[in-house]
């Protein structure tokens, strides 16, 4: 079957806009999140296929002001949901942090929020804590753009229960030099 050369654009066209763009825009924001590892405790089991996970993550947010004006410091209020593997608990982490002004086209990456993350991986089983997140921008008390992961999060909210965020792992040490002889 040989496929028309004129078609061959219009089906690449309609596959690329076809595929999911990793970023949402709403009231001149442009909001981009990932899950990031912070630190990683992971313990090899007994078996030789078998590791227990304990890790740090948080929240990588990366922040572009799209509206033709600027934007005025504004306050953000990330929420982050572990929904745990072994049982139906779903533990909440939330804080407030002070997003800076924008100018035009402006971008910023932040890392916002930490939450332990439990599991394990037994071969090709893995069966790990998930992570629902939820960011609400505020400019004087208003809210102007609310961003979540998941369109049933207010649901899953509700039967959240407060707990205190971990301790950040201490920064990398750096290596000092030898005084010279």
């Amino acid at each position: 079957m040989r496929i028309s050369s004129r078609l061959l654009p219009f089906c690449l066209v309609a596959l690329c806009l076809a595929l999911p763009v990793g970023a949402e825009e709403k009231s001149g924001l442009q909001v981009s999140v990932q899950k990031v590892t912070l630190d990683r405790a992971d313990v090899r089991g007994g078996d030789v296929n078998m590791e227990n996970l304990d890790r740090l993550m948080a929240l990588r947010v990366a922040i572009r002001n799209t509206s033709f004006k600027s934007m005025p410091e504004s306050e953000v209020t990330w929420e982050i949901l572990r929904r745990k593997y072994d049982d139906s608990g779903i533990e909440l982490t939330s804080g407030v942090e002070k997003l800076p002004h924008l100018k035009v086209g402006e971008a910023m990456d932040v890392t916002w929020g930490i939450v332990k993350v439990l599991g394990y991986r037994n071969g090709a089983i893995l069966r790990k804590d998930e992570l629902e997140w939820e960011l609400t921008f505020k400019e004087d008390g208003k809210e102007v753009a609310k961003f979540s992961s998941k369109p049933n999060f207010a649901m899953l909210l509700k039967r959240a229960v407060r707990v205190e965020p971990p301790t950040a792992p201490p920064p990398p040490a750096t290596p000092v030099p030898a005084p010279p002889k």
